[in-house]
């Protein structure tokens, strides 16, 4: 079990305690962190995050790059596949990544 975040807060639940989740729900929101998370940024798991933040506009091959990117930082959560990753060609630059965990699917935009 983990606690809901949402926009960077947690998301409180219908008797407005913070909202519990678990299972695929909870994968993918350990997935969509690590997707946001600079590789290195955080002191007490320097293995945590991915290395999206290197991508650079005008990059050759950028949406493949962000999604080789994006499967080397979940590799450690085997149960969420990246389908997809579409990236926007300007300043700064914008990924969206299709993830599936079992029957949920979700959509993960991180801004670099």
């Amino acid at each position: 079990m983990d606690t809901a975040l949402k926009n960077g807060d947690f998301l409180p639940g219908s008797n407005g305690r913070p909202k519990q989740i678990g299972g695929e729900q909870e994968l993918l929101q350990r997935a969509a962190i690590r997707l946001k998370i600079p590789l290195g940024s955080f002191v007490y798991d320097p293995q945590l995050g991915s290395r999206l933040h290197e991508l650079k506009p005008g990059d050759s091959g950028l949406s493949a790059k962000a999604l080789t990117m994006a499967q080397e930082a979940l590799r450690s959560l085997p149960q969420v596949t990246v389908e997809s990753a579409a990236c926007s060609e300007t300043q700064p630059i914008t990924v969206v990544f299709r993830l599936c965990c079992g029957d949920e699917k979700t959509e993960i935009e991180v801004n670099l």
